[in-house]
Parts: structure tokens; sequence; C-alpha cells
């Protein structure tokens, strides 16, 4: 099976790969049981499934971003494997950008793009806000809980609570004219209701995903479900709390129905969402012991996303017989020698770059870190160099009882400038 080589950027990508690989598995695991729990538990535990996705990715950069926060623990160190790259002659080297390093600068840069145009919407429709006539401030006045926790705007595609970062509340200009007393107490108690689930935060975080995983084929059907719960739940938490009549609730879902989406914005009703929600109105009752139940399979299903994730913490080890620690796969790394970077050759800059390499069971390097040792420290322009090399070697990973385990080993490689002026390649690593 081939493999992608990513060259110097291996760590993120190993990080970004773990993250899309735990997205990718919560997303479907979300959507397919997000129906069987809203039947068994009701609506609001099958929105909290949503907690998934997010958690997964977060777990995943944190495990990249574990070994740089925490005390190294050795597996093993290769103390006598030592790099030398001479600089006998100055020459100019450029490495071949790798398939798995445009790969990668495809995704970043549809992240940024996907990014713009959500600045750029959101930007767009702050600039179609307008101040709140006299008859939505006698609104903000009549309710006291609107007026301590929104700020209201009028907007033609309300009623509609928009991420701000405090929460505007966008309403229509003539809010007091068509709706009756009754129904503008439903869409005011459905945006506080939307309010205390926390949901402007919650479509901030889905469109930060969507932008970072802006080529995933489940990311349509998955912002289209999100949006169902999150309305399915409100609606549930709204008759829970304010006991509104489902059937007179119904009609101003009927009445408010809208179909513009805007970015950002937790909405009373999309036409689409219509159907499904107004037949839920009638089975929001759900007996204690399956709310329980439902708010437990969610706790063992986000832990185990936790302890599935993808990991980038090295295994401890114990020392005994069957152990054997990382090393380098010398008749590999001998074709990959470090190349001594023109501006430090004629700088005549030297040293010695002490590397940490995370190998994992595959003999890849995880995650490389610069170790500080004591003495002058090297030239930055070495760092890097020592980095682009080590990310394309390969490794003997540790063994544990016959098993590869993920370690840690210890790269030490030295710049030196030879007197000679004969010309020389860098020496390959040597046993």
């Amino acid at each position: 099976m081939p493999t992608l080589d990513f060259g110097a950027l291996a760590a993120p990508a190993i990080c970004a790969l773990n993250a899309l690989s735990g997205f990718s598995i919560t997303l479907l695991a979300v959507l397919l049981l997000r129906h069987p729990l809203r039947r068994f538990s009701g609506p609001r535990a099958a929105y909290s499934l949503w907690l998934l996705p997010p958690g997964a990715v977060l777990v995943a950069a944190w495990a990249a971003l574990a070994p740089a926060a925490s005390p190294l623990r050795w597996q093993g160190i290769d103390a006598g494997t030592l790099v030398v790259a001479r600089a006998a002659s100055i020459t100019a080297t450029h490495a071949p950008i790798s398939m798995g390093a445009a790969l990668l600068g495809v995704w970043i840069a549809g992240c940024a793009l996907s990014l713009l145009i959500l600045i750029l919407r959101y930007a767009s429709l702050r600039r179609g806000l307008r101040p709140a006539p006299h008859e939505l401030r006698t609104v903000q006045m009549l309710h006291h809980d609107i007026a301590r926790k929104l700020r209201i705007r009028a907007h033609a595609a309300g009623p509609a609570l928009l991420w701000a970062p405090r929460p505007l509340l966008l309403l229509p200009a003539d809010f007091t004219r068509r709706y009756s007393r009754t129904q503008q107490t439903h869409i005011l108690h459905h945006e506080l209701c939307h309010h205390a689930q926390g949901d402007p935060w919650w479509n901030l975080l889905a469109a930060l995903l969507g932008a970072l995983f802006w080529f995933h084929p489940l990311l349509p059907w998955a912002r289209r479900c999100f949006l169902l719960d999150q309305e399915l739940a409100c609606d549930a938490l709204l008759l829970q709390r304010h006991h509104a009549a489902p059937r007179a609730y119904a009609d101003t879902l009927l009445l408010a129905a809208t179909g513009t989406i805007l970015p950002l914005t937790s909405g009373v009703a999309h036409p689409r969402q219509l159907q499904e929600r107004i037949a839920m109105l009638a089975q929001t009752r759900r007996s204690a012991t399956r709310r329980a139940a439902g708010a437990i399979l969610v706790l063992i299903l986000l832990s185990g996303a936790v302890l599935a994730a993808p990991g980038g913490r090295p295994l401890a080890v114990k020392a005994s017989v069957d152990v054997r620690p990382a090393s380098q796969d010398i008749r590999y790394n001998q074709d990959f020698p470090p190349h001594y970077p023109t501006t430090a050759a004629q700088a005549k800059e030297q040293g010695t770059v002490y590397l940490a390499v995370l190998v994992g069971t595959q003999g890849l390097p995880l995650a490389i870190r610069q170790l500080h040792e004591p003495g002058p420290q090297p030239a930055q322009s070495l760092v890097s160099a020592a980095l682009q090399a080590v990310a394309q070697w390969h490794f003997k990973p540790g063994m544990r009882d016959g098993k590869s385990v993920a370690g840690w080993v210890k790269v030490p490689i030295q710049f030196k400038m030879w007197k000679s002026q004969e010309k020389s390649k860098a020496s390959a690593p040597t046993a």
C-alpha cells in the first residue's frame, strides 16, 4: 500500500490525520445514534451527542501537544548514534515538495479560504443590522430577561439569535404587529432557551469545525442534522420550563418559519424542519429513568472517544528482559543526511543539535522536539536543518513482550566545518 511522505511536516500531519480520523468516526456515530437516542431519551440527549466530534478533535490536539507539556520519559536513548553534517563546499540544496506535504498545504489553504468566507458573511450580516426601533425597545422593557441577557437589533430575517460574542436578538421591525402577544412570548422564550443552552457558542464552534474540515463529505448532512437537533432540544426545554401549549406553539412555528439561514445564528423555525419539529412536540416527555440512561450513554461515548483517540504520549515501559528501546534505522537514514544550510556555512556556524523523537509503532516520527542541553546553543538555521532531515528518517520502534510500542529516542546531530577545501557529502548515520 503506498504511503504519503510528509517530509518536515510529519509531526503536524500526524496531528491533523489523527484529528480527521477522530472527527470522522465520532461524526458518523452521532449521525447513526441521534434518531434512536432521541426516541428513547428525548431531543436533549440527542443534541448532547454533538459533543463527540469537537471532543475527539480536542483530544487529538492535546495528545499531540502532551509530549511538549510534560517531562520526557525515555524508553531508550541511542546515545551512540551521532550524525555529522560536514560543510566543505557551500552549495544550496532544495528538497522537493512531497505529495503528503502538498495535500496538507491544500487542506490548510482550504481552511483559510473557508474561514475567510465565514468572516465575510458574518461581517456582512453585522453591517445589515439596524438599531431597534421604539416598538422593539418596548418589547425589551416588558421582558426583563431579554433586557438583562440579550441586546435587540432589527433584521428582516429574524427572529434569530446571533453570536456577537454577547448574543444579539434579531427581530423584524414589525415584530409587534406581525405576532400576537402569545406568539411574541413563545418566540422570546424560544430565544432565551437558545441562550440557556449556549447555542451561540456551539454554533461558532460548529462553524469553525466546518472551516477546518471543509472537504469532509458528511459535513453538509451533519450541518442540517445539527441545526435540527438544536431546535428540537430548544423546543423541549421551552415546553419543560415555560409550560407552553404544544398546539399554540406549533402555530407560532408555522407563522415564524423563514427560509433564510444566517451565519452563526439560531432561528425560530426553518421550513424544512417544521414537519419533524411539530411531530416531536407531542413526544417530548420522557421518564426520568430514560433521561438518566441517555445522559449516562452520552458520558460513556465521550469517555470512549477520549480513550480511543490516537495518543501522542509515550507508553511507560518497565525494565525487563524482553524490552528493546527505539533506535534508528541506519540503513535507511544514511540516505537522508542533514544538509548544511548555505547561510550557516557562510557564517561558519557550528554546533550540535539534540532532538527528542517520538517513534510510533510503525517506526515513523510522530513528534520531534529540540532538547536544550547545557552549553552554547546551536543557530536556528542548524536546528531547522536537523528537524527537516530527521522528519524523513525511519526508526526501529521499541519492543515490549514482542510487540511494538511508542517510545522516545534521543538523536544528537553535529554540524562541523572541515578545514579541507575538498568536496564531500554529509556523512551517514553510524551505529
